[in-house]
């Protein structure tokens, strides 16, 4: 138990000079995670919403089916870190709400975790998984990638 306490408050130390970023961001996402649209990001804590495409059903002759979703909800960003003088790198945990636009689907939630890397000049790219639950289906577990851009004021 006072190993894992020394572990976490070095993890929270180690990251704080990453902490003085500032304050707020605009994310563009043009690729599925969080989802094709916008996000708002104040200190830790981000706010996004747009379309969402995944692949969780098949027709009747097997063939994988996209559904579209419009997604919004809500993003936590920690253990900040700086590769090669770029903004912060983060891991994240993001929860949402689905509505379905095709195939049928109707109201949806998505649990997300993952990681936002900080390539270059505000580009980033996401590697996350989600858990997909929606009323009347199977519990679905899929990757969630991303690519974007923001920027910061």
């Amino acid at each position: 138990m006072t190993r894992s306490l020394l572990i976490l408050a070095t993890l929270i130390l180690a990251t704080a000079p990453a902490l003085a970023e500032p304050a707020q961001e605009l994310n563009v996402n043009v690729f599925r995670n969080p989802s094709i649209g916008l996000e708002y990001r104040r200190g830790a804590i981000a706010v996004h919403g747009g379309l969402y495409p995944t692949i969780i059903s098949k027709d009747e002759m097997g063939t994988n089916e996209t559904s579209w979703f419009a997604r919004a909800g809500v993003t936590h960003f920690f253990l900040p870190r700086s590769w090669y003088g770029q903004r912060p790198s983060e891991v994240y945990v993001s929860a949402s709400y689905l509505r379905g636009l095709n195939l049928d689907h109707g109201n949806a939630a998505l649990l997300d975790v993952g990681y936002r890397w900080m390539i270059w000049r505000g580009i980033n790219v996401r590697l996350g998984v989600a858990v997909f639950f929606e009323r009347h289906h199977d519990v679905k577990i899929n990757p969630t990638p991303g690519l974007g851009w923001s920027t910061s004021w």
